[in-house]
């Protein structure tokens, strides 16, 4: 299911004019190969969602419950509504588990940080999946990883993303500052060199606690740093690269 989602989106991006802005966007952040590697797709807001429709049906946008009607009352009459899951998130990329099948899918809102901050609007969206049981980027990367014997573990995608282009491909994302358990156990297949390249942000170095302290008897794991004029790894390659 999630897979012909993909392969729509990544459709309209490259051929669907309100899909500009996206492509914009990101040709203004990544290559082209580390677009086609991740797999990035425009999904439409409820204005649009109908390119997509066209494409692959309603059912299917459905029963992967990116596409729903709710009922609504106001002073006008009860009434169903049409909504977009991805509304104000249309740039997407596949979230894929450690054997390339997709789990999940990825949003992107555009909007600027203070845009954003006006309608308290989160940077990413996902659809619903169990993020502690997986890592953005482990398929991509394994074979580095094992390569490399040692592992860089980041916060979001886009950190991964930005580094796999930068040359470095031993990296993998959690999502957050936090690491379960069962990610740990799916790095310790690869390797038992860990490096933490979290956030400049309280909640990174939390996470870079806990993570030492609950995990640091079982494997070697240390911290690495980023200039504190960079939030996180992909604004810092971003601008040194």
């Amino acid at each position: 299911m999630l897979n012909k989602i993909v392969e729509s989106c990544r459709f309209l991006l490259n051929n669907f004019p309100e899909a500009e802005d996206c492509k914009q966007y990101l040709n203004s952040r990544l290559n082209t190969d580390s677009q086609e590697l991740f797999q990035f797709g425009y999904f439409p807001g409820i204005k649009n969602i109908a390119a997509l429709i066209s494409l692959i049906g309603e059912d299917t946008l459905k029963d992967a419950k990116v596409f729903f009607s709710k009922d609504i009352e106001d002073s006008f009459s009860p009434r169903k509504v049409n909504v977009s899951f991805f509304e104000n998130y249309p740039l997407v990329v596949p979230f894929r588990d450690v054997y390339g099948k997709y789990v999940s899918l990825v949003g992107r809102s555009l909007l600027s940080d203070e845009e954003r901050k006006k309608i308290s609007l989160p940077k990413y969206k996902n659809t619903v999946f169990s993020k502690k049981h997986h890592l953005f980027g482990l398929y991509e990367n394994k074979a580095a990883i094992l390569e490399q014997d040692c592992v860089y573990i980041v916060e979001g995608q886009f950190d991964v993303i930005k580094a796999v282009e930068s040359g470095f491909k031993n990296v993998v994302a959690l999502g957050g500052a936090h690491l379960s358990y069962y990610q740990f156990s799916l790095i310790s297949r690869y390797t038992n060199n860990i490096f933490l390249l979290l956030d400049n942000d309280e909640a990174g170095i939390a996470g870079r606690k806990r993570i030492i302290e609950v995990f640091g008897k079982y494997a070697n794991i240390r911290n690495m740093y980023l200039s504190d004029e960079y939030k996180d790894i992909d604004e810092y390659l971003s601008n040194n690269t």
